[in-house]
């Protein structure tokens, strides 16, 4: 290979492998995780025990009686008002405002509930918001709310029928089920009467009870109160009237888990019909509860009885109708959440019988860590604990694919109970943190309604996507792979986190060698990243760098304050630490009626100043947290290698990596966690972030995001002596170069040369760069020549599109004020040396532009066409649809220093008259290749997919992957010549056929082809959302497609999106294989671009963006043998199909050695 060189081996960072986290009232694409259509997912089982012991018969004085809604109770709440809470906790009080005027509810499940014994209804629900046509949170008291639970059966109350799905239009509702909104992931709510209000903040009216009847009388009100969930019952048997404990033996299925929906008459009838006698036959009552979910041999449920004179065994619809001695398991999906709630007044007796049963369950040491299998206790219900976690650890469905566990809620009821010990446990081991404490009718109902929205809420984010991934572009020699992961939630902090595993031949292997990917796309079960002690798979909050996060109050965590007069992001002034007088509650936002700075600040250290563990203790460890890398890609920057065994070197690699909290993690990657690897080793958060943490600590419930750092970064590594080792000594340097995408307006540069002593290089933002907008445009590192600037002595810049202009939010297109600009800054000092842009906003451009009306938010391509280091051309694309070209003239005086205009216009940017139909959009950047072909003009193709990534759900515009040649490829023109220019049209390019075939030919003097993304027909909403990568001629790109009709979308676990990649020749648009694209197994979240690497030992190769010219940027074909395999990655998929199998030859780009 013949590379570019200059004295300083500038490398644009890209040695490993690196996978990030994919990329509603925003132009966003977390739409495809919180706002999916018709995406209902299974109902969640539930399955309540009952105590129906003798001490259940125990009468206490409770402060009210229960609630009836034939009494009218005086109290403050108003007439005519529905009251609401969406997080657990206490009912609001009747000042809240909290409330919505009740003409306005038109959920009849919730109005007939409120008007009923309940009082209450617990379920999701959204509110019509008529500036956005969108159904959202609830935020007013004079908009429409809807819910779930109506849909198909009610629309509005004006009429109910036929139009019951909601629907995201300005009619509100719609009789089309596929065109109903996604409830996976809206709000759930809790609604009160104001009857119901005024009874439970009513003053005292003391009467005696049983706890049997509070717990009938609290179960019976839930049950009328809840909807979308199967719910069955069990309670506990009492065999005998002798002691020992056989007297108790276990507990019985005493009704099936069934819909509520049809099934909520005889589930009231069963459970009023319960009488308390007997023990409290824990464990053997959640053994059978296993044997029930499982399907397993029915047991204590043979000779059960409700006492000792009465026989009660499981009933018939519990069982198999072929063989009723076993049990109909319950589970039906793979994504169905399965419940058990255990609710009790004492502490277990007579409760030993199932312990060597517990102990011989398959898996049982895996699932409970008790090695020893002796449950490591003494006394009744020894095993009590472990049989909750083996139902929360293990798969009680194996046949279905994924993992199929079972929470456990427990209720410590009664003086004895409330706040038990023991019952945490039990909650902790099933996978609830702690147990609920009541003691009469109001904290009972608190504690049902909260566990109830907490399981509903806990479905919801199974049928979303919990991981999702993007591919990094680029190729490498080394075997490392980092994936960066998240968990969407409907709050505003979304789990994140970053997991290594390893490329071998073929695979993506674990810490334990083990195939890592199952068949789904996904991390399959059991499998262990290799920062993680024992098995995260799929689990975004288990392992990995997160798991690896300093001890609380040790964690480097530093900011840069104007304010602190120092660059050096180490000094005390610029410490996020509580004992830094600069970080005011003025600045952080804190104080009043916010948390305090001592408890943000402390929170962000890692300590539970929340009390997460409700142990009272705030100054403790807490749950450790790491923002979710959405957008962000992580950067790989070797350092050298670290002298361990010299057979085996390692590379001394940190992996930085930006996350929605606001921090930018420096994290250590070498696999041995015994020396720091995985550790974070600093942590940086912006100024203009450090008033938003307040808001990531309180972490409201929200469909509507807020963003931190969501920007890629690009790292510029000098290495002088060119030795593979970052030597400070001999001026060799790294310096990190990021924006903020959704988080702000602003690009910021650090020195990190040395890894541990970071300092800021620069900020610039609106100030500095005249009419910039969000900064999603990633910089380009490229040498330029620019004429009467004072620059860097190496001439580096950067180079990067204006952002984002949130007018785009819109289906229709606008006139961007901001964003329509392109940037060149020099890479050091960050001053503005040059900038093209349109109309709008202030300032006046160096290169004015009439057309430059829309947003630039891709990465701009730039070539170095003469093979001189000097950067000579720049491709882009922007919102509206066009491909721009332009010419540097490097160090020229006499003329312009750039020139440049319009080479393609394929979308509907200057035609305002456009349908929504033609209105494309690119929001990535340019795939550039010179083709050339013996006997034949060469050409710069530039490959580009069109697609709404603010709403990658949108169905109604017809997208296309492009192929423009460009036939000038080494001419620059004038602007004169530019004005001129004729750009090409999408009827310029020939249409190339859906199914592959050669029926229509491509001729050599064509302006280039497009193909239209409709694989599954037209106005599907397959789209191109990633770059593509061009590889010895073949283009590989992935597409999107939302809610695919041809599946069957009556399967509650439907896949809500298909991820397909894309391989055809540059010259023609054919299949470069057997078949035009390849199907991914991931079916939900974005896969992005195409990562082409070779796997080998030795000395590592990783991209550069400065280009060079024709073959000589073609490196050597190294062979393949089992140390040296060309791998082709979509998300951590590796595709059956790759191009060059001997090697990677990339059409365009040099690649220099690092």
């Amino acid at each position: 290979m013949n590379a570019i060189r200059s004295r300083i081996a500038a490398v644009v960072i890209g040695t490993l492998w690196t996978i990030a986290a994919g990329a509603p009232a925003l132009a966003d694409d977390t739409e495809i995780y919180v706002n999916l259509e018709s995406a209902s997912g299974a109902q969640p089982n539930v399955l309540f025990i009952i105590d129906t012991s003798g001490s259940m018969t125990t009468n206490v004085t409770v402060d009210k009686g229960p609630y009836d809604p034939n009494v009218s109770y005086e109290g403050p709440c108003r007439d005519g008002r529905i009251y609401y809470r969406s997080g657990t906790g206490a009912p609001p009080t009747c000042g809240s405002s909290n409330y919505i005027e009740a003409k306005y509810m038109h959920c009849k499940a919730a109005a007939d509930a409120l008007s009923g014994l309940a009082g209450s209804w617990t379920g999701k629900a959204a509110q019509f918001n008529s500036n956005e046509n969108k159904w959202k949170t609830i935020s007013a008291t004079n908009r429409d709310v809807e819910c779930e639970a109506d849909g198909g059966k009610h629309g509005s109350n004006s009429a109910p029928t036929p139009n019951t799905w909601a629907r995201n239009d300005k009619n509100k509702w719609t009789s089309v089920a596929g065109q109903a909104i996604s409830w996976s992931s809206q709000t759930t709510y809790t609604f009160y009467s104001e009857n119901w209000l005024n009874w439970y903040n009513g003053g005292k009216s003391t009467v005696q009870m049983s706890r049997l009847q509070i717990v009938q009388q609290v179960a019976t009100s839930l049950a009328s109160s809840i909807d979308k969930v199967n719910l069955g019952l069990m309670r506990f048997s009492s065999n005998t009237t002798g002691g020992g404990d056989a007297s108790a033996e276990g507990g019985m299925v005493t009704h099936e888990v069934a819909d509520i929906a049809t099934a909520r008459a005889t589930i009231i009838d069963r459970l009023n019909s319960y009488t308390a006698s007997g023990n409290t036959p824990l464990s053997e009552t959640l053994y059978e509860a296993y044997l029930y979910l499982t399907g397993g041999k029915v047991d204590y449920g043979v000779n059960s009885r409700i006492n000792p004179t009465t026989p009660f065994p499981s009933v018939a619809g519990s069982r198999r109708p072929d063989n009723p001695a076993y049990y109909k398991s319950p589970i039906e999906y793979k994504c169905q959440k399965n419940v058990v709630i255990l609710l009790t007044d004492g502490e277990p007796t007579q409760d030993n019988s199932a312990d060597a049963k517990i102990t011989s369950l398959p898996g049982y040491v895996e699932a409970t860590g008790d090695v020893n299998r002796n449950c490591g206790e003494t006394g009744a219900g020894r095993c009590l604990d472990e049989m909750a976690a083996y139902l929360y650890n293990s798969d009680l469905a194996p046949s279905l694919e994924g993992k199929q566990n079972a929470i456990v809620y427990a209720i410590g009821f009664g003086t004895e109970a409330a706040g038990s010990p023991r019952l945490d446990r039990v909650a902790a081991a099933g996978g609830t943190k702690r147990a609920y404490a009541a003691q009469d009718i109001t904290e009972l109902t608190v504690a049902l309604q909260d566990i109830f929205r907490d399981l509903i809420d806990r479905n919801t984010t199974f049928v979303t996507p919990s991981v999702s991934v993007n591919a990094f572009n680029r190729a490498q020699t080394l075997d490392d792979l980092y994936v960066s992961v998240f968990k969407p939630t409907d709050t505003l902090a979304w789990p994140g986190n970053l997991k290594k595993y390893r490329l071998v031949g073929n695979e993506i292997v674990d810490a334990d060698g083990n195939d890592a990917v199952g068949e789904d796309g996904f991390f399959a079960q059991g499998t262990r990243s290799i920062w993680s002690a024992t098995p995260d798979d799929h689990f975004v909050d288990k392992g990995g760098a997160m798991s690896r996060l300093p001890a609380a109050g040790t964690r480097k965590l530093y900011t840069h304050l104007e304010s602190a007069g120092t660059a050096n992001l180490t000094a005390p002034a610029n410490a996020l630490s509580v004992s830094n007088s600069l970080l005011t509650d003025e600045l952080l936002r804190t104080g009043g009626t916010n948390p305090s700075r001592e408890e943000v600040i402390n929170w962000a250290q890692g300590y539970d100043t929340r009390d997460e563990d409700g142990d009272g203790i705030k100054d403790e460890q807490g749950r450790r947290f790491m923002g979710d890398p959405l957008h962000g890609k992580p950067a790989v920057v070797t350092y050298g290698q670290v002298g361990r065994d010299p057979d085996q070197p390692e590379r001394d690699v940190v992996v930085f990596l930006p996350t929605n909290d606001g921090f930018l993690h420096a994290i250590g990657g070498w696999s041995d966690t015994a020396t720091g690897g995985g550790r974070e080793l600093w942590a940086f958060i912006p100024e203009e972030l450090l008033p938003r943490l307040v808001d990531v600590y309180q972490n409201p419930t929200t469909l509507e995001r807020t963003y931190g750092l969501d920007g890629d970064i690009r790292v510029l590594k000098f290495d002088l002596d060119m030795d593979g080792i970052v030597e400070p000594s001999d001026g060799d340097k790294v310096y990190l170069f990021f924006g903020m995408r959704r988080g702000g307006r602003y690009y910021y540069a650090l020195d990190v040369t040395n890894r541990d002593e970071p300092k800021l290089l620069w900020k610039i933002g609106p100030n500095q760069l005249p009419g910039v907008g969000e900064t999603w445009s990633p910089p380009t590192v490229a040498r330029v020549n620019v004429p009467g600037k004072a620059q860097n002595s190496e001439y580096f810049v950067l180079i990067f599109g204006g952002g984002y202009d949130d007018a785009q939010e819109n289906y229709a297109y606008t006139t961007d004020t901001v964003g329509n600009r392109i940037y060149m800054v020099d890479a050091f000092s960050g001053n503005l040396l040059w900038y093209a842009g349109g109309p709008g906003s202030t300032g006046t451009p160096d290169l004015q532009l009439p057309n430059m009306t829309n947003s630039i938010t891709g990465r701009i391509t730039v070539i170095d066409i003469n093979g001189d280091g000097f950067a000579d051309r720049m491709y882009a694309a922007d919102l509206g649809g066009r491909i721009w070209r332009f010419d540097i003239f490097n160090g020229r005086t006499s003329g312009p220093f750039v020139t440049g205009g319009v080479l393609a216009r394929l979308g509907a940017g200057d035609n305002p008259g456009a349908t929504i139909a033609d209105t494309r959009r690119f929001y990535h950047g340019t795939d550039v290749s010179l083709v050339q072909r013996r006997g034949a003009d060469p050409y710069y193709n530039i490959a580009i997919g069109s697609g709404y990534r603010g709403h990658p759900l949108h169905k109604d515009t017809n997208d296309y992957f492009f192929s423009v040649r460009d036939k000038m490829p080494f001419r620059k023109l004038s602007q004169s010549e530019y004005a001129a220019l004729e750009p090409i049209t999408i009827d310029d390019l020939v249409d190339l056929p859906l199914d592959g075939s050669d029926s229509v030919v491509v001729p050599a003097d064509a302006k280039g082809w497009k193909l239209l993304m409709a694989a599954d027909g037209p106005l599907t909403g397959e789209k191109v959302l990633a770059e593509s990568t061009t590889v010895d001629n073949v283009i590989m790109f992935p597409s999107y497609q939302p809610a695919p009709p041809d599946d069957d979308l009556a399967d509650p676990c439907h896949p809500q999106a298909k991820n397909r990649v894309y391989a055809v020749r540059v010259d023609d648009g054919r299949p470069a294989f057997e078949t035009l694209y390849e199907d991914l197994a991931q079916k939900d979240g974005i896969v992005g671009e195409i990562t082409v690497g070779l796997i080998r030992r030795g000395r590592g190769k990783g991209d550069d963006e400065t280009p060079c010219e024709g073959p000589s940027c073609q490196e050597e074909n190294p062979g393949e043998d089992e140390d040296n395999v060309t791998v082709c990655l979509a998300g951590v998929e590796i595709l059956s199909r790759c191009v060059s199998p001997g090697g990677v030859v990339r059409t365009f780009w040099q690649k220099n050695v690092d």
